[in-house]
């Protein structure tokens, strides 16, 4: 008998989990709290991100990123730190003798003397305000520019310090803010004093404005007297808008003053001495008069200074005196500003020099 094939089977599907299966074969189910516990790598993460911090390096693959950024903070947090600033209020008197002594200044000025290292003039700028606050300072302000110089009020607080060298007739820079001539000259002596206080060749209060120095002919009054580092003096000029004949004229009013007659009755220990050996080398005999040094400045409707510098050279060249008792050096505001005084900068004037520029240390003695 023959029997019919069977027919194959149908495989069976397979059966989608039931949600009770799903539940007991899955893990525990996922808290719908979110937990309030950071982690390491979190930790690392928000350290990396604190402001005025270096940014870590990129953690290797077998590298915990925590404690890279963990170890990173600890070398920043290990740096030393810089001082704090000083507030305005502590500067203030800082502020009060500079004016005090300059007549006038900016902002930027006061901050390159008194707070070089700083970036900004928000602390000058307070201790102005808190000076002026109490009538001690007053300002003057063109072209969104401030100019600031001392009251009467505020010179006479300077003054009782006794931190200022004693000078008659100290007056305040208000004049001077007010006239534009006056406060570009003025501008321009300060940031001299900035030149030689930034390159160590004399502190800001080493200067003198101003001074009167008697001559047969009348009062000698330079732009400033300096004292300089190696402990000489040195006569400052500052030339905008001179005429060269009156340019002439200053350096023979020098001559006059270094030729005038001693003055006093001496001792039995030396004879009488003139005025400038008893001001500027009253122990040391062997220091010459000292050297005239003429900053030309840019001015509005004049020759460049290089170009002046150049003619003034031409000019003097037959002055008495001059390279043998007087010593001349020039250079403009732009070179002093940029190269500062002790670099070779200085062009002395005379016959026979030439336009060798030298260093401050490296110009002749006089005679």
């Amino acid at each position: 008998m023959t029997t019919a094939p069977v027919p194959p089977t149908q495989p069976t599907q397979p059966t989608p989990p039931t949600p009770a299966d799903t539940a007991a074969t899955a893990g525990p189910a996922a808290s719908h709290t979110a937990s309030h516990a950071v982690s390491p790598v979190a930790f690392g993460r928000r350290l990396t991100v604190v402001a005025d911090q270096t940014p870590c390096r990129a953690a290797t693959a077998d590298c915990n990123s925590s404690i890279s950024s963990i170890n990173n903070f600890k070398e920043i947090a290990s740096r030393p730190q810089k001082p704090a600033a000083r507030a305005g209020a502590e500067i203030r008197g800082d502020v009060l003798l500079a004016l005090a002594q300059l007549r006038l200044a900016t902002p930027h000025q006061l901050k390159a003397l008194l707070l070089p290292d700083h970036q900004g003039t928000d602390y000058v700028r307070r201790a102005l305000r808190n000076l002026h606050a109490d009538s001690l300072v007053g300002r003057t302000n063109r072209a969104q520019q401030s100019y600031w110089y001392c009251t009467p009020a505020g010179l006479a607080e300077a003054a009782a310090s006794g931190q200022l060298p004693p000078k008659a007739g100290r007056t305040t820079g208000r004049r001077a803010a007010a006239k534009t001539g006056l406060r570009e000259h003025g501008l321009a002596l300060v940031d001299t004093v900035v030149a030689f206080h930034q390159a160590k060749a004399a502190d800001h209060t080493d200067w003198r404005l101003e001074a009167a120095h008697p001559t047969p002919a009348g009062s000698l009054v330079p732009d400033a007297v300096v004292l300089l580092w190696n402990g000489l003096s040195a006569f400052v000029e500052i030339d905008r808008t001179m005429s060269y004949a009156r340019l002439v004229a200053k350096l023979e009013r020098y001559d006059a003053y270094r030729s005038a007659p001693a003055t006093g009755r001496g001792n039995a220990a030396r004879l009488p001495r003139a005025h400038w050996q008893e001001t500027y080398s009253p122990y040391l005999e062997e220091r010459g008069f000292p050297p005239l040094l003429f900053v030309f400045a840019p001015a509005p409707r004049r020759a460049a200074p290089a170009t002046r510098e150049a003619v003034f050279h031409q000019r003097v060249q037959h002055v008495h005196g001059l390279n043998y008792r007087i010593i001349v050096a020039t250079t403009t505001l732009a070179q002093l500003t940029q190269h500062g005084p002790v670099e070779p900068v200085w062009r002395v004037a005379g016959r026979g020099e030439g336009e060798e520029r030298r260093s401050l240390a490296a110009l002749p003695k006089a005679r």
